[in-house]
């Protein structure tokens, strides 16, 4: 993995170029942004990067001037320079610096990104290989026996990484609120860095945007992962809202979206899938296929687990009899109600009641 820091005095810019690139498939990690060059060195001090994607067009200090300073302090960084500069003289100032390519700002809407950046990879690895194994520079400052175990460390982050990755890319998150919550713990608990979970999730909130509805998407300036998070919450919960309002169901990601919607705000309701289905204008069958597909979960078993987990918000909230709390959620039989329960949780609503209110109440 290659690691890469943005530098751009358009904060827009850079968050664009963060969600538009498919940084993982070419092997690059985006490992931080700077909004000018003061910034970028004062980055480059505490946190070594193998590539810079510069602005060449910015305040305090500029592109060019930002390569020729780091041409003395780190000899081995890689710059891909970004310009509205269409004056090619200008260009190739930074070439002869040390640039590996450029990206004209007037043509980023038209260019295909996937070709853009398997090309920089390219690139990155040519000049990579042309180093020499006694190259003084960061990559050795590091013991051969201490890489090792960060080998070891970092290819077990990876897995565990790649294969969250995956149940992001899913996209059952959108529709689901616990498998979006367990996500981002599972994601939290790796300790990644604010910039490599933002390149991937940007680019889904991206692909939701597109095929569920249309939402205004007005991105933070997020420090950490837990604002990051707040925002993702806020985006999702804006898809939802603006699905419920949403009359044209042509689209099946929409409808599905719809129809979670309706199950969540009818949980106290006889909720059947041949009458949810005919909603959106499906038969029942086709309509249990894509609920699945879209879901990850088949409609009874979805309705049953947010029953209960909503049952899990009145236990601790309501001094309710099980009675009333069954009720509540679509249950007219308390032992039924108390039977899926427990196959759910592992524990009666009563165990779970005084378990879960003592830690509320402390």
């Amino acid at each position: 993995m290659y690691s890469v820091l943005i530098v751009d005095d358009d904060r827009m810019g850079r968050q664009g170029i963060i969600s538009m690139m498919p940084w993982e498939k070419y092997g690059m990690i985006v490992m931080g942004e700077a909004q000018n060059g003061e910034k970028a060195l004062e980055f480059l001090a505490h946190t070594m990067v193998d590539l810079v994607f510069v602005d060449l067009d910015m305040p305090v200090i500029d592109g060019i001037s930002l390569m020729q300073k780091c041409k003395e302090l780190y000899p081995n960084l890689l710059y891909v320079v970004m310009t509205f500069h269409e004056d090619f003289h200008y260009v190739q100032s930074a070439l002869r610096i040390g640039a590996i390519d450029y990206i004209s700002k007037l043509q980023m809407e038209s260019t295909d990104c996937d070709e853009l950046l398997k090309r920089i990879s390219q690139r990155v690895e040519d000049n990579m290989h042309k180093k020499s194994m006694g190259d003084n520079g960061h990559r050795e400052s590091v013991s051969k026996s201490n890489s090792k175990e960060i080998n070891i460390v970092h290819a077990f982050e990876e897995k565990e990484w790649q294969s969250i990755v995956k149940r992001w890319n899913e996209m059952f998150w959108i529709y689901d609120d616990v498998i979006f919550e367990e996500l981002c713990t599972s994601t939290r608990g790796l300790d990644l860095s604010i910039w490599r979970v933002a390149q991937v999730l940007l680019q889904l909130t991206s692909r939701a945007e597109e095929s569920i509805s249309k939402v205004h998407k007005d991105i933070p300036e997020y420090k950490n992962l837990d604002d990051f998070f707040k925002w993702l919450t806020s985006f999702r919960d804006a898809l939802h809202k603006a699905s419920s309002n949403e009359t044209n169901l042509d689209n099946m990601p929409l409808s599905i979206m719809k129809i979670v919607v309706f199950i969540e705000e009818n949980l106290g309701s006889q909720l059947h899938a041949e009458e949810i289905a005919s909603k959106i204008n499906l038969s029942r069958s086709y309509f249990s296929i894509n609920f699945k597909k879209y879901t990850g979960m088949a409609f009874k078993e979805f309705v049953r687990r947010e029953r209960i987990r909503k049952a899990k918000t009145l236990l601790v909230m309501k001094d309710a009899p099980l009675a009333d709390i069954a009720l509540d959620i679509g249950y007219e039989d308390v032992s039924y109600f108390i039977r899926v329960f427990s196959e759910l949780t592992g524990m009666t609503p009563g165990e779970y009641r005084k378990q879960h209110s003592r830690k509320y109440n402390k």
